[in-house]
């Protein structure tokens, strides 16, 4: 709903309640309203309330403004003086793969979204407490068993003194997690493997390699996983990667934390920088909530979507991921088409989007506009928006009304698509899918792609995605000077 219907809706309901209990008051009271009681009344007193509600609402968002004021998770200590960081340089998205109920490609799912063919359905597997089948969004084809014989296989070649991961247990929506994980992996470890100096890395004596840089692997797995599966399932991936080429001693794996995926790539470019060492990394994200134990688990919470709980949310899946590069390591990797991450603007709500009242209505504009300052890119330059937001009414109209005020000339019902409202809820897969689409636009259409991310309850981001200067008309500075 926009702002000002918002307002004017209010307006009317005030006026209306007054007016209403006057008249109430009056017919059960038997008494004739003077000129004063009607002024007072029919005028007078709405004025007053809505003027104590405005001034009520600035007083309050003035208290919390310390507290809820939003702060770039990526340099989240400030400089002395309370100075901010300067925007670090851009990355390169060199590489983006995805597996989405949508689509096993960029392409395809950017397709399905656009054409509205992809929506969650009712699941022929899974039941709720009443018999029912839930709605999920689920992908075709995947070999549950096969995966479970990829990773009993492994673990009988695995050490005695590394094999204590092997009791960590897997149920089937963990074993579809990380299918659909390596498969994205694959296909990034493929890209990875194009770099100019792999090949004289392997082959040239140990003391004259060629300047090789270490492949960071960041793994963004469920929050929900325990640690022993979080370890095994770490370490398999480890394990698939290492098969695609690259060298053992030139690659490492991290476990990602719950920061967010814009975040994490914000911390790994300021570190490059303040480091001056390459940065060249893949940041993968996989997850599966369609299975028994998350139907059980989220009807005992209250969190599953249906009838009842139309604000629930509904399970989904995927796995999707970058490949990340400063400029000289994506010249290396000869990518066809340059396109640019640029700085991302992050922020902590002071108060969860699933309470009363949802708070921060404007935090996410406010994050968006500070985005495209960064990348000095005018509203006037962005043709699609992507988001993570799920169906619940607390994400979309957070996210429509925001669309709505950073970019005042784009259409809504089409040029603003969301992940997880398709796809169903699969956590940060669904804001690393958004990315993944958003280079995809960039990249077939030359044209500036702002991403936005409001899914999880406190944590919100945006961050411009576009081609290289010299491939896109720079933005006017006096239309930027107004964002």
């Amino acid at each position: 709903m926009r702002p000002w219907l918002r307002r004017s809706l209010l307006i009317l309901a005030v006026f209306a309640l007054c007016w209403g209990g006057a008249i109430w008051y009056w017919r059960t009271s038997m008494r004739m309203p003077s000129t004063g009681d009607l002024t007072g009344t029919m005028l007078a007193l709405p004025l007053l309330l809505l003027a104590s509600w405005w001034l009520g609402k600035k007083l309050l968002a003035r208290l919390a403004a310390p507290a809820a004021a939003p702060a770039d998770a990526a340099g989240s200590d400030a400089l002395a003086g309370g100075i901010e960081a300067p925007p670090r340089a851009p990355l390169h998205l060199a590489a983006a793969a995805l597996r989405m109920p949508g689509g096993g490609s960029a392409p395809e799912l950017a397709a399905a979204l656009q054409d509205k063919q992809q929506r969650p359905e009712l699941d022929p597997e899974l039941t709720d407490a009443q018999g029912y089948p839930v709605m999920s969004a689920r992908v075709a084809d995947l070999d549950e068993q096969g995966q479970k014989e990829l990773l009993d296989d492994w673990l009988r070649t695995r050490p005695a003194a590394t094999a204590q991961g092997a009791a960590a247990h897997f149920d089937a929506e963990h074993l579809r997690a990380l299918a659909l994980g390596a498969g994205v992996l694959n296909e990034l470890m493929q890209e990875a493997a194009m770099h100019a100096a792999l090949d004289g890395y392997k082959t040239v004596q140990t003391g004259a390699r060629a300047a090789l840089p270490t492949l960071q692997l960041h793994l963004l797995l469920p929050p929900d996983w325990d640690k022993p599966q979080r370890d095994m399932g770490a370490a398999w991936l480890h394990a698939q990667a290492g098969q695609q080429g690259w060298p053992s001693d030139k690659l490492s794996v991290h476990l990602a934390g719950d920061c967010g995926p814009l975040a994490l790539i914000e911390q790994l470019a300021t570190q490059a920088a303040l480091q001056e060492v390459p940065c060249l990394a893949i940041v993968l994200a996989c997850a599966s909530h369609i299975g028994e134990m998350t139907v059980h688990d989220w009807t005992t919470r209250g969190l599953l979507f249906n009838a009842g709980q139309p604000g629930g949310q509904i399970p989904g899946e995927g796995a999707a991921g970058l490949l990340l590069a400063d400029a000289a390591q994506a010249a290396a990797l000869q990518a066809d088409t340059p396109v640019l991450l640029h700085h991302a603007s992050t922020a902590v709500r002071g108060q969860s989007a699933d309470s009363r009242g949802h708070g921060d209505a404007s935090l996410l504009a406010e994050l968006g506009g500070k985005a495209m300052s960064a990348a000095s890119v005018a509203p006037a330059a962005i043709t699609r928006l992507y988001a993570d937001a799920d169906q619940r009414s607390s994400r979309m109209i957070e996210l429509m009304n925001n669309a709505g005020t950073l970019l005042p000339d784009i259409d809504l019902s089409n040029d603003v698509l969301s992940v997880s409202a398709a796809c169903g809820q699969s956590g940060q897969v669904a804001t690393l899918a958004a990315l993944v689409l958003a280079r995809h636009e960039a990249a077939e259409n030359a044209s500036q792609v702002l991403c936005l991310s409001n899914l999880d309850a406190f944590h919100r981001a945006a961050v411009v995605v576009g081609p290289a200067a010299d491939a896109a008309p720079a933005a006017a500075p006096e239309t930027l000077a107004a964002t």
